[in-house]
């Protein structure tokens, strides 16, 4: 679960803006992407000698590392003559750490995951520990700037440098959706929203907890006797993640992007792209604050799950699995709820995306031009071109393709030129042991493209397992049929979209890193936080979360919070003007 979201909301390096995913690509476009994924000749294969790349990436956490022996990287080898050995790295709190250590030691791996691009690329690029990547990308790099989304990642990238050179390349850009649901929002039990009535729902701050309540009323226990809560959290997984829950879901479900990083205090909206005036912390109408209200009214109802404030994520994923929750935020697990209501013989029962509640704006679609995770070579790599052929591959819509659902004729074949999968890939593409087995999705997130995002050529998305027409066919449950009725749509998208002013995230904006005398305080400034997001979510009354409101807000002093807020806004305005001739790539 954590593996999904690193990437999502409160990032202080680029966050995510608009990028041309869509089918409409023009037809030189289609020439491009096309001519880019031509098969090399065996002769051409031949003249490169087989190599082994050290690589450190973000992959499926059950593979072992070492070299790797699914079926992609089989392709690859034969294909390219590299064979790859890998270290999984990114799932867990430990890779930035080892980074830096291998950093300390010169001893960096060929291809690496980059963590903090912001702080280490200039650190790296002093100690000439990472490879210039500007000459390599002109002669190896045809896929990656075949389009402008390619050539915009680039520029993107080159801002984490101190000499406007390349130093990393970005992957995942794109969309990982596509208009059926949100990656995070307000996702609920549909099924028994409708044995309630569907009673009024058009706010989030009370409608939708009097909502819940009612539903939890309505199922108290799961078919096997357990206990069931209209929500939960995973708040003992530390800072940054146990309390994502809180606000990011909210901020999605309103067209609000945080860019300050884990401080809190700068939003940006996706229909202006402009930073709000007033911070998070003090705003007491802001995300921030609202969220904190409804945890704790929540809790207070008693339908907020007690375990909440000491179990993890992955016991907080069982229950939700298990229909022991009736709302969430997160939208990546509710394709395997659904499933395993109709597995249990509970086809109607299901939870659904809620539209917009009293909001012009909505992130349906979660764009990332910049690319999600950044890929450098190091200076010690004996062999930059080959490590650069690898993710010019990565980075092609045929090698994305093939990462996230297997070398073709095993879980997809062609079917009237367009990438068709298998019933048993659509039937089993979610389990791990099937992942190693067939090698789809093994690198999610050591791969080009993500995954919602179209391939020009098939006006397909890549991940045929998520986003194929055959995918989304078996997505529609009764209860999204059930909910477009009620609401009057044909499509998914049409009712996700068609009452809001903007529903792609498509703000830029490149803060860096704050000023050495205010970095220590910010770091203890996310600390308050966290320590005290809890306590007011404990709150037993109205008057006893006002208080601690206060005393929370006047606390917020001793860390220079005006300060580093009024940074991080000029940064942004500053910023807007910057990014002016990416914005114009993408349009």
């Amino acid at each position: 679960m954590k593996n999904k979201v690193g990437f999502i909301l409160l990032s202080i390096l680029l966050t995510v803006a608009l990028a041309g995913c869509s089918g409409g690509k023009t037809e030189e476009v289609k020439s491009s992407a096309e001519s880019s994924t031509s098969e090399p000749t065996k002769g051409e294969v031949e003249e490169k000698p087989p190599v082994k790349l050290k690589i450190a990436a973000f992959t499926l956490n059950s593979v072992p590392n070492g070299i790797a022996q699914d079926p992609v990287s089989k392709y690859i080898e034969d294909k390219f003559g590299i064979t790859m050995d890998i270290t999984s790295v990114g799932g867990g709190d430990d890779w930035p750490q080892k980074l830096n250590a291998l950093i300390a030691s010169n001893d960096l791996p060929d291809i690496f995951l980059v963590t903090d691009p912001v702080k280490q690329i200039p650190q790296m690029i002093k100690a000439g520990q990472i490879r210039q990547l500007d000459d390599l990308l002109e002669k190896h790099g045809k896929n990656i700037v075949s389009d402008n989304s390619g050539k915009a990642m680039v520029e993107l990238n080159k801002q984490y440098s101190t000499d406007g050179k390349l130093y990393t390349i970005g992957m995942n850009r794109g969309t990982y959706d596509i208009g059926t649901q949100q990656l995070a929002g307000h996702f609920i039990r549909w099924d028994l929203y409708k044995q309630l009535g569907y009673p009024k729902l058009e706010n989030f701050d009370t409608d939708l907890l009097n909502v819940l309540q009612q539903m939890q009323n309505a199922e108290p226990t799961t078919k096997d006797g357990k206990k069931v809560y209209a929500l939960g959290g995973w708040f003992a997984d530390g800072q940054g993640w146990g309390d994502w829950t809180l606000v990011s879901p909210l901020a999605f479900a309103e067209g609000i992007v945080g860019i300050s990083g884990g401080d809190k205090l700068a939003v940006a909206d996706i229909l202006n792209n402009t930073i709000s005036p007033n911070n998070m912390l003090t705003d007491e109408n802001s995300l921030f604050w609202r969220g904190l209200k409804f945890y704790n009214q929540a809790n207070r109802m008693g339908i907020l799950d007690p375990d909440s404030f000491s179990q993890k994520a992955d016991i907080y994923e069982d229950k939700l699995k298990a229909g022991r929750y009736l709302y969430t935020g997160i939208g990546w697990d509710v394709d395997l709820v659904n499933r395993g209501f109709e597995e249990a013989g509970m086809p109607d029962k299901g939870m659904v995306a809620l539209p917009a509640l009293n909001s012009d704006t909505y992130t349906l679609m979660n764009m990332l031009p910049a690319g999600e995770a950044k890929y450098a070579i190091s200076a010690n790599c004996k062999y930059p071109e080959r490590a650069m052929e690898l993710l010019d591959f990565l980075a092609s819509y045929e090698g994305s393709r093939i990462v996230w659902n297997g070398p073709e004729g095993v879980n997809w074949t062609m079917e009237n030129g367009k990438p068709t999968p298998t019933d048993e890939f659509l039937a089993r593409g979610g389990e791990d042991e099937f992942k190693k087995e067939t090698g789809a999705g093994v690198f999610h997130h050591f791969v080009g493209f993500a995954s919602a995002t179209i391939d020009p050529t098939t006006n397909t998305p890549v991940n045929l397992y998520e986003w194929s027409d055959k995918a989304i066919e078996k997505k529609i449950k009764p209860v999204h049929k059930d909910m477009l009725a009620h609401y009057g749509k044909e499509t998914l998208r049409d009712l996700y979209t068609s009452n809001v002013k903007a529903y792609k995230a498509n703000s830029l904006f490149n803060l860096g890193e704050l000023p050495d005398d205010l970095k220590t305080y910010d770091t203890n400034l996310q600390a308050y936080i966290y320590k005290n997001e809890f306590k007011l979510i404990s709150a037993k009354d109205d008057d006893e979360f006002n208080k601690l409101k206060d005393e929370f807000i006047k606390g917020l002093d001793q860390f220079k919070m005006d300060e580093i807020f009024a940074y991080w806004k000029a940064k942004a305005e500053e910023s807007s003007v910057q990014m002016a001739p990416i914005y114009d790539l993408l349009k």
